[in-house]
């Protein structure tokens, strides 16, 4: 599943740590652009009353789930990167 230009994209991530990734791809990337869209999707079509509950609690379980959504990707690439064969091999 890894190609070998993901595998060098994934080692520089890597570098970068597992914080980092969990809140630059979980939180930031999937959490805030999911509550975004959200959240035009329902300030345009739902009736006002119901706008400002959905806003504060969608604004704290948004990025809730990407966390979640982070780590599990994060878990989920190592394994993937592990079952690759050591870079040194595919050169010979």
């Amino acid at each position: 599943m890894f190609k070998t230009t993901n595998r060098k994209k994934w080692s520089e991530i890597r570098e970068k740590g597992k914080w980092n990734y969990i809140l630059n791809y979980g939180v930031l990337r999937f959490g805030i652009s999911t509550w975004t869209i959200m959240m035009v999707y329902f300030w345009v079509f739902q009736p006002i009353e119901e706008r400002l509950i959905f806003t504060v609690v969608s604004l704290i379980t948004f990025p809730l789930a990407g966390l979640a959504w982070g780590r599990w990707m994060w878990f989920y690439l190592e394994k993937l990167y592990s079952k690759l064969p050591d870079s040194n091999e595919d050169q010979k």
